[in-house]
């Protein structure tokens, strides 16, 4: 019989597994962070048990899949921005696609029409896949039974490679024009998964973020959308500068 308090272990281990992120992976727009936000048991279960009952799929509609998971509001029209990492990732590709003085409006239509959606031109993917409330409350000790789960560094060993390999090759598969990861604290993982495709080596820009690129992707390692002092130009310059070096 199933505990109430306990994640069932053997659907959880199929979501670490399989799960990556949402949109296309035929995108020309990729970003790649570290993990999404989660709050408790029941808000992670019910999205481990959505995510089976919608098939068990490697990559999601992140509107049909947050719409089923009564989270609707920011796909239905005049939604609010509340999800301030998606607010400032359409940003970067409507700077991208060549857009100026982009507004509020420009960034809430993307947002429900157009970002992380099956078929469309992004991709959004997660470095590790299990919902986390915070890097300090890791709530997996008292609720799965798994061994690499009683602490996030032993998690964090147990999943890093296979998923550094596996967006890697997805990268050299796929070839978009942009990789954007964002979060520095990640900068180690995000290096590793570029020198499997290019030798090129980052370097520092003007505006704060890395770059690199080869014959088919533009690289960018960005501070995080939430990170203090940033400003919408930051992201605006990031999406320049992938217009301007197109694959």
């Amino acid at each position: 019989m199933n505990n109430p308090d306990f994640f069932n272990d053997e659907l959880l281990e199929k979501f670490i597994e399989t799960f990556y992120g949402y949109g296309n992976f035929q995108g020309k727009y990729w970003f790649i962070g570290m993990e999404e936000s989660g709050t408790d048991f029941t808000d992670i279960e019910n999205r481990i048990n959505i995510w089976s009952e919608r098939g068990h799929e490697e990559i999601e509609d992140v509107a049909e899949y947050h719409i089923a998971l009564g989270y609707g509001e920011s796909f239905k029209q005049g939604a609010k921005l509340l999800q301030p990492t998606w607010n400032k990732l359409i940003r970067i590709v409507l700077s991208a696609k060549g857009n100026e003085n982009i507004n509020t409006e420009d960034v809430r239509k993307y947002q429900i029409n157009e970002l992380g959606r099956i078929g469309k031109e992004t991709c959004l993917l997660e470095l590790l896949p299990l919902p986390s409330p915070s890097l300090d409350h890791w709530i997996y000790r008292e609720h799965s039974r798994l061994s690499y789960l009683t602490d996030r560094n032993l998690y964090e060993k147990h999943c890093l490679e296979n998923r550094i390999n596996t967006i890697s090759e997805k990268i050299k598969k796929h070839q978009p024009q942009a990789v954007v990861f964002y979060g520095t604290g990640y900068e180690y993982s995000w290096r590793k998964i570029t020198k499997t495709i290019t030798d090129v080596e980052f370097f520092p820009t003007s505006e704060g973020f890395l770059t690199c690129r080869n014959s088919q992707t533009v690289f960018v390692i960005s501070k995080h959308p939430v990170a203090m002092g940033l400003k919408n130009e930051y992201f605006h310059n990031i999406g320049k500068l992938i217009a301007v070096n197109p694959a």
